[in-house]
């Protein structure tokens, strides 16, 4: 069952354990107008926040607490899919994507920001319901 928390390096020959998973609701904005690529939905929780685009241009920003002197390595990665309300049933329609890396030391909180584009969540913008966020660490971890 651990193994089915280790996820695959993005760019990266490195894996690392996940310290944080968490999902989200993603909210439409008000005007999801006729111009499809101008249209935004965005996240938020205690954890992270974050927005999509019509484009499949998305974002988060995450604070990382590291509870230790010794430094890690610590990644921030999200993706997106459709579910019910609440995202308990999920079906994800992009891989996990990590898009930060920060060396933390000394018992240092630091705020993660990041994001990329994957053109066909800009198509599936209307549906996408759901945002999970994951932390992993290599390293002194927490």
């Amino acid at each position: 069952m651990a193994g089915a928390f280790l996820l695959p390096a993005v760019g990266s020959a490195e894996s690392g354990r996940v310290v944080n998973r968490s999902t989200a609701i993603v909210h439409s904005s008000a005007d999801f107008s006729t111009d499809h690529r101008a249209a935004r939905a965005s996240f938020r929780t205690f954890d992270f926040d974050g927005f999509l685009l019509g484009d499949g241009t998305w974002q988060i920003v995450s604070r990382v607490p590291h509870g230790r002197l010794l430094c890690a390595t610590y990644e921030v990665g999200a993706r997106f899919g459709v579910g019910t309300p609440g995202c308990t049933d999920v079906k994800w329609l992009s891989d996990l994507s990590f898009v930060t890396q920060q060396r933390q030391c000394n018992q240092a909180t630091v705020v993660h920001s990041g994001g990329q584009t994957e053109p066909q969540l800009g198509t599936a913008l209307p549906n996408i319901s759901c945002v999970e966020h994951v932390v992993r660490c290599t390293g002194n971890c927490n």
